[in-house]
């Protein structure tokens, strides 16, 4: 009886060791939406900041035109709600979408007259998008391995704890 007894609240301890571990997985992917939210934002407005000053010296073609509409369009979508559902893959494509416009419109920036240190901000602030994503997939690998091992399996169905989608990086 004692045997039995122990093994039952080993199992309780370790579905709930897990259970933490699942539940620290996931608030880690969660936090790191939000930093990705933050960065593409900031990048938006640098960069029209920047754009503004470059555009004294070149006005836009239509392409670049084009690019900045849907790049607008994309940025009203964007707008994440901090909670895991099932828009969650559509922002991901949208954030994607965003910083490859993004990285696209900051190379045809044209004039010497750009701001070095706002140039240096967007810079930075493009790799901490590119760290902040690539800390997300890492997170969510994590929690997705998580979730489809046992005992992780059965420990994720008993507490609602689904996978999470993976942020596709747009490749230059």
């Amino acid at each position: 009886m004692q045997a039995l007894l122990l093994s039952v609240s080993l199992a309780v301890i370790l579905c709930y060791l897990w259970y933490a571990s699942l539940i620290k997985k996931r608030q880690s992917a969660i936090d790191s939406l939000s930093v990705l939210n933050q960065k593409i934002d900031a990048r938006l407005l640098l960069l029209t900041q920047l754009s503004n000053v470059s555009q004294q010296h070149q006005p836009l073609d239509a392409e670049q035109t084009a690019q900045w509409q849907q790049l607008h369009q994309l940025s009203a979508k964007s707008v994440w709600s901090q909670q895991i559902d099932q828009y969650l893959p559509q922002i991901l494509m949208i954030w994607s979408d965003m910083d490859s416009l993004q990285k696209m419109l900051f190379s045809n920036l044209h004039g010497d007259e750009l701001n070095e240190q706002q140039v240096n901000e967007y810079l930075q602030l493009e790799l901490d998008y590119q760290n902040a994503s690539e800390f997300y997939n890492q997170a969510v690998t994590d929690l997705n391995q998580g979730v489809k091992m046992f005992p992780g399996s059965v420990v994720a169905k008993l507490a609602k704890v689904a996978a999470m989608p993976l942020l596709v990086v747009a490749t230059e």
